[in-house]
């Protein structure tokens, strides 16, 4: 495969938090699913993502111009039995099959810079899914992303409207945020990209608009550095 060169625009940079983490096991649950088998997403939400925020903080974050991205691994998803009390007092087990995933790395990409203390002594125990599943910070850095019009892009959560710039990709429903008060959560569609794509792919007519993109040049494959989309937590 042709090593192609990224071409970046060095008078667009974003600085952002950059937090990779790590841990031994964790569960994103799947919703409306109360018995028998509880899947987990591959890839935390939103909604989780805006909780760990909070976490470190020690507080509810407004929302205004808070973005994110991330990149989310995992090494092995199994099942494991666990149990739920559905009644009050507890008088019975009910036993069921969780998925879990082992050994999750995530690097987390945040905006604005205002966080970056928050990461480097966070308010709470750090944990990502479950209130049990711990995650140690790795690093916590300013990370200086570029404007770019090639870029790969691999384990990572977009928008459902950008899939359409992807060959393969898993359509999810996630919660995007959950009302700390009403504790109704805001539903909305993304697109789950686990397999490396070269972005835009090399059999593209070179006349087919597709957006430049944010790349962090920390990480790079064939020449091309890691694509990034960042979202929000408020709807579009």
């Amino acid at each position: 495969m042709t090593d192609i060169q990224p071409e970046v625009d060095v008078g667009q940079t974003k600085p952002v938090v950059k937090v990779v983490m790590s841990g031994a096991v964790t569960s994103f649950r799947y919703p409306h699913f109360i018995q028998g088998v509880q899947p987990t997403y591959e890839m935390p939400p939103p909604s989780t993502i805006y909780g760990h925020l909070c976490s470190a903080t020690g507080q509810f974050e407004p929302l205004d111009h808070l973005e994110f991205a991330v990149h989310f691994t995992y090494g092995a998803k199994q099942r494991d039995i666990e149990h739920t009390h559905l009644s009050v007092p507890y008088l019975q087990a009910n036993p069921f099959q969780r998925e879990l995933l082992f050994f999750p790395r995530l690097t987390l990409y945040i905006a604005p810079l205002r966080y970056l203390e928050a990461f480097r002594a966070p308010r709470y125990p750090v944990v990502l899914g479950r209130s049990q599943d711990l995650m140690t910070y790795e690093s916590v850095e300013i990370a200086t992303l570029h404007l770019a019009d090639q870029a790969y892009f691999e384990h990572t959560l977009i928008p459902q409207s950008e899939s359409i710039y992807f060959r393969r990709s898993v359509a999810v429903t996630m919660a995007r945020y959950i009302d700390p008060h009403t504790r109704q959560p805001e539903w909305d569609h993304y697109a789950i990209l686990k397999d490396r794509s070269l972005y835009p792919s090399e059999d593209v007519p070179a006349e087919s608009a597709y957006p430049a993109v944010w790349v962090d040049r920390d990480e790079a494959y064939q020449g091309r550095y890691r694509g990034l989309i960042f979202q929000r937590f408020t709807a579009p």
